[in-house]
């Protein structure tokens, strides 16, 4: 199986799948599971289910998205020293890899699984296939439980931070630069904002035990008309990755309470997009079992995945899968072959629990 499962990984790495450029990976996984008896399988654009035979008392949701990020030369696959470098292999094919495994032995397994493949995960959510997946198959997303099978490191990263992305227009007023005090350079007092945005201190706050780090940055600052004009408009963009006992709404609110004393009535500070986070749930029995077989401490998701999608649609869900999370979307990215198995077997183990 060891050797299966990494081959499998490695013809995977080597399928081109950059976001809303999935066919070729589709095609793959759709070739290998409908070699696999007994499997109900559907597909929906570039979106893969396949589904055990029905009629045991619990259903478990095994999700991984099929893109990868731009390549970075290394888009071909290597082997070295039990590791498969290569786009793709943490984030996330070493996961598709163990799903194909446990698809192969779906009918012997103790819970139904759904087995979801799905395209645009890296990607703005909303081209996300689980939306497309949503409004085709609605019933393919339910169940009691969702693993999605990113890179974890084989242990269990609960729950997930949310995120917002946040503008702020600071308006001035145009003069020539010969006679600045006609006016009012909005990037000069978009400097004060930043400088603030800058040094708060931000909440860290621990649910189950489990410490979301919180972090703010401002990711784009733009600006200026011509080198003799004042500049009468400048813009913040900033992201903000929030702890998960924060909706969008409440998260959106403090980052207007850490600026609104430096702005005046002409600037506007608007949420561009914004998606809510998603609590541990320690205690729902497989992600329980999955912390009992994998034999690690759990820790906190400082990032958002699509644990939140099925949370927002009352399915606890949890992040479990092969590889480092550190080395996805780097050059160097890589899997351990050994890590693919112990995954493999560790949500065997949990499902048969």
């Amino acid at each position: 199986m060891e050797f299966d499962l990494a081959s499998l990984c490695q013809e995977m790495v080597a399928i081109p799948s950059v976001s809303h450029d999935e066919e070729k990976m589709a095609d793959f996984v759709e070739s290998h599971l409908s070699r696999i008896s007994g499997l109900e399988l559907i597909r929906i654009g570039n979106n893969l289910i396949a589904k055990s035979a029905g009629g045991r008392p619990k259903k478990v949701l095994l999700v991984g998205h099929l893109d990868t990020v731009p390549p970075d030369g290394n888009e071909i696959p290597q082997v070295k020293q039990g590791r498969i470098h290569g786009l793709g292999s943490a984030d996330m094919k070493g996961g598709l890899a163990v799903m194909l495994g446990l698809a192969s032995i779906a009918n012997s397994l103790s819970v139904d699984t759904n087995f979801v493949f799905y395209s645009c995960e890296e990607v703005s959510s909303k081209y996300s296939g689980l939306l497309e997946i949503e409004r085709m198959s609605p019933d393919s997303l339910n169940g009691d439980v969702a693993v999605l099978m990113e890179p974890t490191g084989g242990r269990v990263e609960a729950g997930c931070q949310g995120t917002m992305r946040v503008k702020i227009q600071v308006r001035g007023q145009r003069a020539h630069t010969a006679r600045p005090w006609m006016g009012v350079n909005a990037i000069h007092r978009s400097g004060a904002i930043i400088t603030r945005l800058a040094g708060v201190a931000l909440e860290n706050s621990v649910i189950d035990g489990l410490q979301y780090q919180e972090s703010l940055q401002v990711v784009k600052v733009e600006g200026g008309v011509a080198n003799n004009v004042v500049p009468d408009l400048a813009t913040i963009t900033l992201n903000y990755r929030f702890a998960p006992n924060k909706d969008v709404d409440r998260a959106f609110a403090y980052v207007n309470s850490l600026v609104a004393d430096l702005l005046k009535p002409t600037d506007v500070i608007e949420l561009e997009e914004g998606v809510s986070g998603a609590v541990p749930n320690l205690n729902e029995p497989l992600i329980s079992s999955l912390l009992a077989a994998s034999r690690a401490v759990p820790r906190a998701k400082l990032g958002w995945t699509d644990v939140a999608f099925f949370s927002a649609r009352g399915i606890p869900a949890t992040n479990f899968g092969p590889g480092d999370p550190l080395v996805a979307h780097t050059k160097d990215e890589f899997v351990e072959v050994s890590e693919i198995k112990a995954v493999f077997d560790s949500v065997r183990l949990a499902l048969n629990g």
